[in-house]
């Protein structure tokens, strides 16, 4: 704990997480420091909105109370990943100040407050931090009304998209040579392979690795089917068979799957689910790239245990937002 709690103060002093609080400024009392605790400090999102003030309940000779009498505390974050036994005084004071009505995080919690996406954090080569990791995706049946959504949205769609297909494939067709259609084998939900279709938008022959910035390997009409996502209509088509959804983890190749799977016992979580032609890590992520694997997992399980209706509108709406706004994945 002890150790922890250094690495936490130099994290704080490194990212002059001094208390320079302005008034749009959230100070959260964070008892106890754990893994998780130390992965949301050095968050941009949270440094951005919050400072944080450490609390030992093992060692501190001051009360919490009087924490939340000296300091504008807005809320308080609770860690219990190496601490799960607390005394009944350090109890009471919690208890008051909910009454009070100072909110109180679990730390688990309070990084998906933070941040929409699930704290993911590998502690040794082979150990992970879990938590309730391992129930997400668990209520199968909140999905039912997705399929319905998926097939009467897609052929309403039907009638705008297949003349831009159209208009993908001549503009293909006229400044490339091979086909204007690219069909790969991806993994879908429960593991399953399936051939993905969408419009050719690099040359015909290359090496099949990840898209990298100002790749030479995208053809000439390439960069713009990718910015408005013209390129990903043919998977309306995948959509109707039950291959997809209009929204999920999008589909990845069996190779970069296994890689994956290597780097994060985690990864296959996300094929809980169909994948989907955009996502909560799509919209939050356009621009990522292969570092920030770990980073769009914790946003797609995050829609996994957080999946609503309201929250597929929300990711359409911030979908078109982008492709407005040409920001290119």
């Amino acid at each position: 704990m002890e150790n922890i709690l250094t690495k936490a103060f130099v994290m704080m002093k490194e990212n002059k997480q001094v208390f320079k609080v302005s008034v749009l400024t959230k100070v959260c009392l964070f008892i106890n420091v754990s893994d998780i605790s130390l992965k949301l400090l050095n968050d941009r999102k949270f440094r951005k909105k919050y400072k944080a003030i450490l609390y030992d309940s093992n060692q501190s000779r001051i009360t919490v109370t009087e924490y939340l009498e000296k300091f504008n505390i807005s809320c308080i974050v609770l860690e219990t990943s190496n601490i799960n036994h607390l005394h009944k005084n350090l109890a009471n004071e919690i208890v008051a100040a909910r009454k009070k009505g100072i909110v109180v995080y679990d730390a688990h919690e309070f990084y998906e407050h933070v941040n929409k996406r699930i704290p993911l954090v590998r502690l040794k080569t082979n150990e992970y931090l879990v938590d309730d990791i391992f129930t997400i995706g668990q209520k199968q049946e909140k999905f039912n009304l997705k399929r319905f959504i998926d097939i009467l949205v897609s052929l309403l769609l039907i009638p705008f998209v297949i003349p831009l297909i159209l208009l993908g494939f001549l503009m293909v067709k006229l400044s490339s040579r091979g086909s204007v259609l690219f069909s790969q084998e991806r993994v879908g939900k429960n593991s399953k392979p399936f051939t993905i279709h969408k419009i050719r938008t690099m040359v015909s022959k290359h090496s099949g690795d990840f898209t990298t910035k100002n790749d030479m390997r995208v053809n000439r009409v390439g960069k713009f089917l990718r910015v408005t996502k013209i390129d990903e209509l043919p998977q309306i088509w995948n959509i109707l068979k039950g291959d997809m959804s209009l929204i999920g983890p999008r589909p990845e190749r069996p190779h970069f799957v296994k890689i994956s799977n290597e780097e994060n016992a985690m990864f296959d979580l996300r094929h809980l689910i169909k994948p989907g032609v955009t996502g909560w890590a799509q919209v939050n992520l356009p621009k990522a790239t292969p570092k920030d694997n770990l980073e769009k997992l914790e946003y797609d399980l995050f829609y996994i245990k957080n999946y609503s209706i309201l929250f597929d509108v929300l990711i359409v709406f911030r979908t078109i937002k982008i492709v407005f706004t040409l920001n290119s994945n």
